[in-house]
């Protein structure tokens, strides 16, 4: 009995207490910061409307696949969407915060929050902002070596980028709009969303379970991808033919894609680990002035959510062009296993990018259900810890 309640206080050493206050209280400015998100896109839509200039979907001609999937639509589809994103979604957020509790409007609205924020993190983004994070490395290298980083950099100042950055911070905060919703309609603690009962599923010890295999399903995608970039980079031309490879050899590509993107993206498969490890919920001693102290909770979700959203959309964006490279990669002369062997080590491992995504957003739900303490407000939680 004194061996499991030791292990009990050890547990709690790693949680975090859920409580109100400053920045911290997202539960109750985020709704109004989805509402006035919404205002504000629909006054720039008023403004591409009469004729002014940067319309996103003009402007993102992406023949290389790099493109939003609603760029992918006529232009017709992407005013529509434009339009419901802003008052009609407004409007939407209003009713939400007034609270409204009918079984039929709050399914409706949790429907249409939920629909909302896919639309803004999924389809109005794209494989472009994948792109540039995993490139991210490389220019920092660029920088520190005194290289020129101009022609770089102007890519992430481009309004295309600047656009989907915007979709994402309302998408963002349309989802925790919806989430507060749902748990203030819904009889739930707005802080910790918990009810009245047991928590099932989502208590610290079926999060820890469920969560450490979302993680080990994740891992799989980087490790492959970072092998065939070492592959490439130690002269087996895997995948792909001599010409090609020998061309990659000449300019060093295989080289710094093992250094930058394979090592980089190896790093997040590592960091990965956290989620289910002690190292992610304690600073590790080698980390001198944070050693012992906890890790906030939002210092690993949210740059874990950022990364699966980009993730499923980069994916999904490779899905839809596949198509095309397969029939520039026949064009080329690839056919038999030449042409199966280029889809599966050099595009393959892309291709497995939502998989990774959505593993990745479990794993991050397990460890915040499997961190979070009792909650200060309602004071659900404490007898499951």
């Amino acid at each position: 009995m004194n061996r499991i309640l030791l292990r009990k206080e050890s547990e709690m050493d790693n949680v975090v207490s859920i409580h109100s206050g400053g920045a911290r209280d997202w539960q109750r400015w985020k709704p109004y910061a989805a509402v006035a998100w919404s205002l504000i896109y629909s006054a720039l839509g008023g403004y591409w409307a009469m004729g002014g200039c940067g319309f996103p979907y003009t402007l993102e001609t992406a023949p290389d696949g790099l493109g939003s999937l609603l760029g992918r639509f006529v232009p017709v589809v992407a005013w529509i969407v434009v339009i419901l994103v802003g008052i009609p979604a407004a409007a939407v957020g209003v009713a939400m915060l007034r609270g409204v509790r009918s079984r039929v409007l709050r399914t409706l609205f949790i429907i249409a929050g939920v629909l909302l924020a896919g639309i803004l993190l999924l389809l109005r983004t794209s494989l472009d902002l994948l792109v540039k994070l995993g490139y991210f490395p490389y220019i920092i290298f660029r920088l520190i070596t005194g290289a020129e980083v101009d022609s770089y950099l102007e890519g992430y100042t481009r309004w295309a980028i600047v656009h989907q950055v915007l979709c994402l911070l309302g998408g963002f905060l349309w989802l925790a709009a919806t989430v507060c919703y749902s748990r203030r309609s819904g009889d739930a603690c707005l802080y910790c969303g918990r009810r009245d009962g047991p928590e099932g599923w989502t208590s610290p010890d079926q999060a820890a379970r469920w969560g450490r295999i979302a993680v080990y399903v994740a891992m799989v995608t980087p490790v492959f991808y970072a092998l065939t970039r070492y592959v490439w980079a130690l002269g087996f031309p895997l995948g792909m033919s001599e010409e090609l490879f020998r061309h990659g050899q000449e300019s060093g590509k295989w080289i710094l894609g093992a250094l930058f993107l394979g090592n980089f993206i190896l790093a997040g498969a590592f960091l990965m680990l956290g989620l289910v490890q002690r190292w992610g919920e304690v600073f590790p001693r080698w980390m001198i002035g944070l050693s012992g102290r906890r890790v906030p909770i939002a210092l690993a979700v949210v740059p874990a959510l950022l990364a699966s959203v980009l993730l499923v959309v980069g994916g999904t964006g490779i899905w839809a062009g596949l198509g095309q490279m397969v029939a520039n990669a026949a064009a080329a002369g690839a056919e038999g296993m030449g042409l199966i062997g280029e889809i599966i080590f050099q595009v393959g491992p892309t291709l497995l990018f939502p998989v990774w995504g959505v593993a990745l957003a479990v794993a991050t739900l397990g460890y915040c259900y499997r961190r979070r303490g009792p909650c200060s407000m309602c004071g659900r939680g404490a007898l499951s810890q």
